[in-house]
């Protein structure tokens, strides 16, 4: 009798593990599919009957995950927010006079701009001509929470001094317009030496901000 219980939890997990191996596939493609799709218009001009079409699956599997194409947009931006949100509390702007003077890139720079990297197509395509401008200000959110912030804890007078908010915003921008020109020269740099660089542009701008 005992045996026979073991064997009915076995399959029953066995087949949850399959269902959520299915579940995971089929939502991924309907990601890729949605990404690939923006690189060629508008989110707005996007259908449903154009992504399972494309995705070769049909609307009822659709409905199974997302309410509409605005629903499956969102969840994927949450998805990589939080993925770059892990990176960035990772990074202590206090140590980039360190590894800038020693001329070695500062690892979770690397990692971030390898994020972007493996991220290019959705990256791409929401900074492109069909991109959508909230999700950049949703980035600009995120590292002015894990990196600014952070970085303004030990200097309470930053935080404070008038103009302080527009002076963040506007490295932050100047952060997402590396990466907008790295995908325009299709990653011709490797994530590295790019760590280098917007290392010594921070450093630059800290500076600036000092005076």
């Amino acid at each position: 009798m005992l045996i026979s219980v073991l064997i009915i939890e076995r399959i029953v997990y066995m087949n949850q593990h399959l269902t959520d191996r299915r579940i995971r596939k089929t939502k991924k493609i309907l990601q890729d599919t949605l990404i690939e799709l923006m690189n060629e218009k508008p989110i707005e001009n996007i259908t449903i009957k154009d992504l399972t079409e494309r995705a070769d699956l049909n609307r009822g599997t659709f409905y199974l995950h997302y309410q509409d194409i605005f629903d499956l947009l969102e969840q994927i931006e949450n998805e990589m927010l939080q993925e770059m949100s892990d990176i960035l509390n990772k990074i202590d702007p206090f140590t980039f006079s360190e590894y800038n003077a020693k001329g070695k890139a500062y690892p979770p720079i690397v990692e971030l701009f390898e994020w972007f990297k493996s991220n290019y197509k959705f990256g791409n395509a929401l900074m492109g001509a069909n991109g959508n401008i909230s999700f950049l200000e949703k980035i600009k959110t995120v590292v002015e929470n894990q990196f600014f912030k952070k970085k303004c804890e030990l200097d309470t007078k930053k935080l404070n001094t008038e103009g302080s908010e527009y002076f963040y915003a506007y490295v932050i921008f100047g952060f997402l317009g590396i990466i907008k020109q790295w995908y325009e020269n299709n990653l011709s740099i490797p994530s590295n030496e790019m760590a280098l660089i917007l290392v010594k542009f921070a450093l630059m701008d800290t500076k600036t901000d000092s005076k």
